[in-house]
């Protein structure tokens, strides 16, 4: 069984540009040729600019409004998020397309999923000159539900997104399950 985290894999750089852009209320749609490359550059423009506090602020409301909310991405919307090639869960080399299948794989197994942010856990640090690649890790946990298959626990998300791409994408993602509850 592949690790609880994989609930939280859902990470992508284009909705946290969004985010920087406007508040997320939910989900968006991913932008269509023209738009998306406008709101890529000023989701670039302004992560390169922000400060220590404002990037935060805005990785943390992404963390919580989004990737911990446990709703399912389309097809499309995975294959926007994610690099090409990413470093995903210990596979150096990944393709977008074997991610995207076991991002859906992993929505039917676990229909009903929910997660909390762990105060005081988010760390969000810039991991080049150009301020462009943002690591961010944090602790949250997960009840996660199937029928009568349950899973409950605490975990770590460890992820990589690189805002030097057009829109920005997920070029590593990491995670463990760190404690079982019954």
């Amino acid at each position: 069984m592949r690790n609880n985290y994989r609930l939280l894999v859902l990470v992508t750089a284009v909705v946290l540009a969004a985010v920087v852009v406007e508040p997320l209320a939910a989900v968006p749609a991913p932008a269509e040729g023209a738009e998306r490359i406008e709101a890529a550059a000023a989701a670039e423009k302004s992560i390169a600019n922000m400060s220590e506090a404002e990037l935060r602020s805005v990785i943390e409301r992404f963390v919580e409004n989004f990737y911990l909310a446990g709703e399912d991405l389309s097809e499309d919307q995975l294959k926007t998020i994610y690099a090409p090639v990413v470093n995903y869960f210990g596979s150096r080399r990944k393709s977008r397309s074997a991610i995207v299948r076991d991002q859906l794989r992993y929505y039917r197994r676990w229909p009903d999923r929910k997660f909390e942010l762990i105060p005081q856990t988010l760390s969000v640090v810039r991991s080049d000159a150009a301020d462009q690649v943002i690591d961010v890790v944090f602790d949250y946990l997960f009840d996660t539900r199937s029928g009568k298959r349950r899973a409950r626990g605490r975990g770590v998300a460890m992820l990589t997104l690189d805002f030097s791409v057009a829109g920005g994408q997920i070029v590593r993602e990491r995670g463990k399950v760190l404690e079982r509850f019954r």
